[in-house]
């Protein structure tokens, strides 16, 4: 089955670039909007969302003040795509604080070479995860909904009238599962799968 895209970037070059790229695995990607703006992409998006979405960090925009506040955006507003962030900022710093949003960052100079790459790596991950979220319980899979919800360990206990232990226990269980280290990895991990969505503030 083929993955929808949108790809985005303000410089003609670039976005042929990646469509070209892709467009070599239309087997795998198939894209449905180009953007050159962060306004139009946003556009495009609300009325047709993708499963992956590859943007350029800077763009011109008026809704925006700076790329990080589109990548949040992004995150909050589509947490079941797949968001590669491109850009000629090379900052590690900039890259980690991106990556800690849950998005896959590359640099302009390595995108010919690695974006089908990750793009597929990622895909893999996606599918392995869905096949692990099978092995949750129905109350482990509750726990996790309630807790992507914004709850607490203390609001669910009270919630579903069990302690706040045994809540605890049921949290645990499912990170192991999953393989979560932590919060961020088991919300992540529940969104890819489909079991809800975590608000990026």
């Amino acid at each position: 089955m083929s993955r929808t895209v949108l790809i985005a970037d303000d410089h003609p070059i670039c976005l042929l670039g990646m469509k070209t790229l892709l467009n070599q695995r239309k087997d795998i990607y198939h894209i449905v909007h180009e953007s050159m703006s962060s306004d139009d992409m946003m556009s495009k998006l609300a009325c047709s969302p993708v499963d992956i979405i590859i943007t350029d960090l800077c763009m011109p925009s008026t809704q925006f003040p700076d790329g990080l506040t589109m990548v949040r955006k992004l995150v909050r507003d589509h947490p079941h795509s797949l968001i590669v962030v491109v850009t000629m900022i090379t900052n590690t710093g900039l890259h980690e604080l991106l990556r800690g949003y849950g998005v896959k960052v590359l640099t302009k100079n390595v995108m010919l070479n690695e974006l089908l790459n990750i793009l597929n790596r990622s895909l893999r991950a996606t599918s392995t995860t869905v096949k692990m979220c099978t092995a949750l319980t129905q109350r482990e899979i509750e726990v996790v909904r309630l807790l992507l919800s914004g709850m607490t360990v203390s609001g669910i206990s009270k919630l579903l009238n069990r302690t706040k232990q045994t809540i605890s226990s049921q949290k645990k269980s499912a990170m192991n599962k999953l393989g979560a280290a932590n919060d961020f990895e088991l919300f992540k991990c529940a969104q890819l799968a489909g079991l809800g969505t975590a608000l990026v503030t």
